[in-house]
């Protein structure tokens, strides 16, 4: 019966502890960087499974591009599938990302707002393009969240 409870206890006793576990030792564990995208950051992937492996990273506060089709042999960002915003409410309140993309040099711009990712709920802040066709991104702006209706 003691064999049984020694270890029982020690468990108990281990997950207790990680319950009084410091904020700044929870940020060391690496939390705020989601799916290979820093926690600031606005990232693209070549896939719709986005991970580490499949990004192409846009950082914080970058706008590029003049949303116009223009843009399209400029642009680095091609063969994208999906959207990652895994920025922070900021002083200015640009917390939210538009993006423009084509999925062809003739074809027409789409425009997608994408919400930053919460704490308690990532997948809000990850978008698909609306069609089965990578993309190539023609402008990135930061803005409010009053901008995207929310």
């Amino acid at each position: 019966m003691l064999r049984r409870f020694i270890p029982a206890a020690v468990a108990a006793i281990s997950l207790a502890g990680l319950a009084f576990t410091s904020p700044a030792s929870a940020a060391t564990l690496g939390w705020s960087n989601h799916y290979g995208c820093a926690s600031g950051d606005f990232c693209v992937y070549s896939t719709y499974v986005i991970s580490a492996e499949t990004k192409v990273g846009i950082g914080r506060g970058e706008d590029w591009g003049d949303g116009k089709l223009s843009s399209w042999n400029k642009s680095p960002y091609k063969g994208v599938y999906s959207f990652f915003n895994n920025g922070r409410p900021g002083e200015g309140g640009e917390d939210h990302v538009v993006v423009t993309y084509a999925y062809s040099h003739d074809s027409t711009p789409h425009t997608m707002c994408v919400h930053y990712a919460e704490d308690n709920d990532l997948a809000i802040g990850h978008e698909l393009t609306d069609s089965g066709v990578a993309a190539t991104v023609l402008k990135i702006d930061w803005v409010p969240a009053s901008t995207c209706g929310g």
